[in-house]
């Protein structure tokens, strides 16, 4: 199964976030791209921004001059779903390659459905994440 398939049978907001660090730790723009509604909104602490697309956000090799190697969810709880939106809160960690935790956030991401597919429309971050 290629990873556009595996976005594609993404059946609940909560499988969609967790294939979203999936895709995340692989880089993989393209499929992050695909996962994502456009434009999308990003809230870090109060800045607002908005992004034509996924990769437009996200500088991975800023990502990894800190250290990043990878990123893993702590937790994650559905606050909210109907037929077409979502919320789905989670903690996650950014780990270097030795798996030392850089940083600890909390975040939320507000989901749509299109057709028969969950995608994630805006990224809440509670507090300061550099992500370029």
């Amino acid at each position: 199964m290629t990873d556009t398939e595996e976005i594609a049978n993404s059946n609940s907001p909560s499988e969609t976030v967790i294939n979203f660090f999936k895709l995340f730790n692989e880089a993989d723009e393209y499929s992050l791209n695909v996962m994502f509604d456009t434009p999308c909104v990003f809230i870090i602490g109060h800045k607002v921004r908005l992004f034509e697309k996924y990769s437009d956000a996200v500088d991975f090799e800023i990502l990894r001059k800190t250290g990043w190697e990878k990123s893993t969810i702590n937790s994650l709880e559905m606050l909210y779903e109907d037929a077409m939106t979502s919320m789905v809160r989670f903690n996650f960690s950014r780990l270097d390659g030795s798996d030392c935790e850089i940083s600890n956030t909390d975040a939320t991401h507000l989901l749509v459905k299109k057709g028969n597919e969950w995608k994630i429309k805006a990224v809440f971050i509670h507090g300061n994440l550099e992500l370029q």
